[in-house]
């Protein structure tokens, strides 16, 4: 199992799990979190290797399920993702104000300073309309 199908694994137990079995759940945590094979938890739990495999694959079908139906987890990644993004907005932002805050903004253009207010102005009014319409994605996700 690749690295990335193990970390959505863990999201989809991490959203679905109590929605599992208790002996599905605890099957998974052993082998998953607690790195035990499935020899391992076969011995533990008095069943075959075999048993313990097919309850896994169970559980891992029942959390795919789950998923294909609901859509948490996906919804969850995208609003990190567009999280993620206003994070380096604002932060692009902040960076615009302070730099703003700092020049000799109020020279007058024909001094030399009034460019460099405009085109300052101009990225800190388009920064804030990415963030809004970011902002409206998320909302319109959450109805």
């Amino acid at each position: 199992m690749t690295a990335e199908n193990q970390v959505r694994l863990h999201l989809l137990y991490d959203f679905y799990g109590q929605l599992l079995t208790e002996k599905q759940r605890s099957f998974f945590e052993l082998y998953h979190h607690d790195d035990l094979s499935l020899g391992e938890i076969a011995e533990q739990h008095g069943v075959s290797r075999q048993a313990v495999y097919d309850i896994l694959k169970r559980a891992e079908r029942t959390l795919e399920e789950l998923e294909a139906k609901l859509q948490l987890v996906a919804r969850f990644l995208r609003e990190r993702q567009v999280v993620e993004e206003l994070d380096r907005e604002l932060a692009a932002l902040q960076e615009d104000v302070a730099r703003l805050l700092g020049a000799d903004a109020w020279r007058p253009a024909e001094a030399g300073g009034g460019d460099d207010w405009d085109e300052l102005g101009t990225r800190i009014q388009e920064r804030v309309r990415g963030i809004q319409a970011r902002l409206r994605t998320l909302v319109a996700d959450e109805q």
